[in-house]
């Protein structure tokens, strides 16, 4: 950077990060020394939705970006 001298407008910093759409289960209660505790586990497998986002150093916001699972088109 000390070379090639950017400008704080050219700096930018972006951020990545995955939601998805299934739920994760909470705590289970269960009795002291039991072995193994049934769970309930959603057998749904979800998408992965992924937001983007990104800020220079001189404070210039790019809007949010979503990034969807594909639809496959026929024609």
């Amino acid at each position: 950077m000390e070379t090639k001298k950017y400008a704080p407008k050219q700096i930018f910093n972006v951020d990545e990060s995955g939601i998805t759409t299934v739920q994760t289960p909470g705590k289970i209660p269960s009795r002291k020394g039991v072995k193994q505790v049934g769970r309930i586990v959603s057998a749904e497998r979800g998408t992965t939705t992924t937001v983007v986002c990104a800020m220079s150093a001189d404070g210039f916001y790019v809007p949010l970006m979503f990034m969807f699972k594909r639809k496959i088109m026929n024609e």
